[in-house]
């Protein structure tokens, strides 16, 4: 039998699972090797974000992804300070804020775009990470005139702002279930390990599913608003759920007193994710911007990366107090957020910095292009205290020509 030499399983991912016996849930084995405190893709910092890193983001492109999505932050904030909401300040939180950057420019832009605006506000960075955080520290800190504070989902429970909060690629790193059907039952995916020779090596294994499980297959037609599993389907067909995003939303929703949370990430309608051609999921490893769908290779070296279902994410977030405002594609939303003015102006700069134009318009066409950045999904909802609240949606308009 070939064994290929990159799903190798390193020692101390051997250790981890020789404890648990011999086998863990795929669920387990994605949190270990991007989250485990020692070893984990995020924990030590391995993780690289940018042109030369693993993967690049909307905001690691230029920082015209930031001056856009902040006219929508603007109207947002301003609709909540009109609204004489009482709040000594107005937040702006980013949940896992990466490198820091898109909280930096989001703070510069919205300083240009409304600079009374800036003096009522505060930076909150949810981030989890130590390492993280001090990368952070050293792009937010150059920041003037608004306060920055790093915390935890559990104090912002303790301590709920008024504001806007941004996840921007956030909820697709959560680690997900693997569901196996096969032979008319359903499985639960594992990871196990295979000894050859003197080496240990990763391999798929079917495990009974959990009560949690049968529950989301007992409620998935009402949740997902299609047949499930689909028909059709080859034996073996594998999907993905995001488990841990009901939980997400319910917390989150205990740390906004009022205001706007906008998710920005991969994501699908259910008709497309829950598929019978999509037959091994949507989940991908990404390593120094090489997508790679054999999930084992590199553990604890490579990102890994798991579609949202949009029906799902949208139901579990009202499920837990959260109004939907609506959602649309990322190409979209910055064209209704003013990106053809922006590519406009870029014609009129001086012929000195004409590499710097092109390098801009560059990075604007790769974020609205279809095949990439431009599909990402914007999906955005509502936390009140009261009816009267009433928040712009601009990036949902019809585009600005």
């Amino acid at each position: 039998m070939m064994i290929d030499p990159s799903a190798r399983c390193p020692k101390w991912l051997v250790d981890r699972i020789k404890i648990c016996g011999g086998s863990i849930s795929f669920y387990k084995y994605m949190d270990l090797v991007l989250n485990d405190s020692e070893n984990g893709f995020y924990s030590t910092g391995r993780l690289k974000i940018g042109k030369d890193g693993d993967f690049c983001t909307s905001p690691s492109l230029s920082n015209d992804f930031a001056n856009l999505l902040a006219v929508q932050i603007v109207d947002w904030l301003l609709d909540l300070e009109k609204a004489g909401i009482e709040s000594e300040l107005l937040s702006l939180v980013e949940i896992g804020p990466g490198e820091g950057t898109l909280s930096k420019d989001l703070i510069d832009a919205i300083s240009e775009i409304s600079p009374a605006l800036i003096n009522k506000m505060e930076l909150v960075l949810v981030e989890l990470n130590s390492g993280m955080r001090e990368r952070q520290k050293k792009v937010v800190n150059k920041i003037r005139g608004v306060n920055c504070r790093w915390i935890n989902i559990e104090d912002l429970i303790l301590n709920p702002v008024t504001g806007v909060v941004i996840a921007n690629e956030v909820l697709d790193a959560f680690p997900v279930e693997r569901l196996v059907f096969k032979n008319n039952n359903v499985f639960r995916q594992g990871v196990s390990l295979k000894k050859i020779n003197d080496a240990y090596y990763l391999e798929f294994v079917d495990l009974r599913p959990t009560s949690a499980i049968e529950k989301f297959l007992k409620d998935s037609k009402s949740l997902l608003k299609i047949d499930f599993p689909p028909i059709g389907i080859c034996n073996g067909w594998v999907t993905e759920w995001h488990c841990d995003v009901p939980i997400w939303f319910g917390k989150l929703s205990k740390g906004l007193k009022n205001g706007s949370l906008l998710v920005v990430d991969y994501a699908l309608d259910s008709i497309r994710y829950y598929n019978s051609m999509r037959k091994d999921g949507t989940i991908i490893a990404y390593k120094n911007q090489e997508a790679n769908p054999n999930i084992l290779k590199y553990a604890g070296l490579c990102d890994l990366t798991s579609h949202l279902c949009i029906e799902s994410t949208i139901g579990y977030a009202m499920e837990n107090g959260w109004k939907f405002m609506g959602e649309t594609r990322q190409g979209q939303a910055l064209l209704a957020l003013g990106l053809s003015r922006l590519l406009y102006s870029l014609q009129n700069i001086n012929s000195k910095d004409l590499s710097t134009a092109l390098s801009r318009r560059e990075s604007l066409l790769r974020l609205v292009d279809p095949m990439g950045l431009g599909e990402f999904r914007w999906l955005a909802f509502q936390k009140n205290s009261s009816s009267d609240l009433n928040l712009r949606n601009r990036f949902l308009e019809e585009p600005i020509s």
